[in-house]
């Protein structure tokens, strides 16, 4: 009785897991020679060149995918083979690497490294893709609802991060910065409150104009209206509320037009009132404070906090 407990005791998951711990899938011990072999796979440098290969191949195949291809045209069957080719190679590189190296548990487990985890999300939904693609073809309409897996396709060109150690530095530099490159943000938008604040004072109702033919001699919205096929209308960009004035900053933060909604504000006289060329060149004082407090000053916080923790990491 006793030696069939024991028995029992031995077949338990848990005793099983940690009499198993150095195989990888609880399969392959360390001397198994399949292991062995993938594990000599995934030491050679040419094995990840040829994933790069493939990769940078992926991505010239997803870049050909256009909506107008016809289903039974030559274009199509090619990019649908390659699909299939890709989600193949990526699946055995993935297999190979949790043989080698085992999938959870291990110094070097597969799945224990983030950048792995993404790799190995992106090779599951490469072949959830695929399969979704077979049921699809002869199942109810709403398993093509569920092909919207194929637009995570595109992500796929992320693998080569992590086999590119440049690359890789900029982007654990990028991650790390997170958190302080919050606190900047939080300064930019209370400067973009300030100043939007400001310009809502300043130009509220103040950028109507008239547009017609006849505006020689309009000074104001009342004369505008009276003369026929005139019309008395707002900018696109103005400081009317807080929200237009935020979206006109953005503008003027971004470089994109400024200049038109710099001189607008320049020649804006008053509300309902005609516009007037540089009516008030002292306003050009609150754009010219923005773009460098917040185009200038932020954009240099910005590269500094990332290159303190590019230093501080190394």
């Amino acid at each position: 009785m006793s030696k069939l407990k024991m028995i029992i005791e031995r077949l338990t998951p848990r005793q099983f897991a940690m009499e198993r711990e150095s195989y990888s899938m609880y399969v392959f011990p360390e001397d198994n020679k399949f292991r062995q072999v993938c594990t000599w796979f995934v030491n050679q440098k040419w094995f990840d060149n040829v994933v790069l290969l493939f990769i940078a191949l992926n991505c010239i195949t997803l870049a050909m995918e256009r909506p107008n291809i016809p289903p039974t045209s030559t274009e199509r069957l090619f990019l649908s083979t390659a699909n299939y080719v890709f989600t193949a190679v990526f699946t055995v590189e993935m297999f190979i690497k949790v043989v080698a190296t085992g999938m959870f548990y291990g110094t070097d487990a597969y799945f224990t490294s983030g950048w792995n985890i993404m790799d190995g999300s992106l090779v599951t939904i490469s072949i959830i893709d695929l399969l979704m693609s077979l049921i699809s073809e002869s199942s109810p309409r709403i398993f093509g609802i569920l092909r919207v897996f194929r637009l995570l396709r595109s992500l796929r060109p992320l693998r080569v991060i992590n086999r590119a150690p440049g690359l890789k530095l900029v982007v654990q530099t990028l991650l790390s910065s997170l958190r302080p490159i919050g606190n900047i943000v939080l300064i930019c938008c209370t400067f973009f409150i300030i100043f939007g604040i400001l310009g809502v004072q300043l130009f509220k109702g103040t950028f109507f104009y008239c547009e017609g033919e006849n505006i020689k001699n309009v000074r104001n919205a009342d004369e505008c209206r009276r003369i026929p096929g005139n019309v008395w209308t707002n900018r696109k960009y103005n400081f009317d509320d807080l929200g237009k004035a935020l979206m006109s900053l953005f503008v003027l933060s971004s470089r994109d037009g400024w200049v038109n909604i710099m001189y607008t504000g320049l020649d804006a006289v008053g509300v309902d009132q005609q516009p007037i060329v540089n009516y008030n060149e002292w306003r050009l004082l609150y754009f010219i404070a923005f773009i460098l407090l917040v185009g200038f000053f932020v954009l240099n916080m910005f590269v500094g906090v990332l290159l303190k923790t590019r230093s501080r990491d190394s």
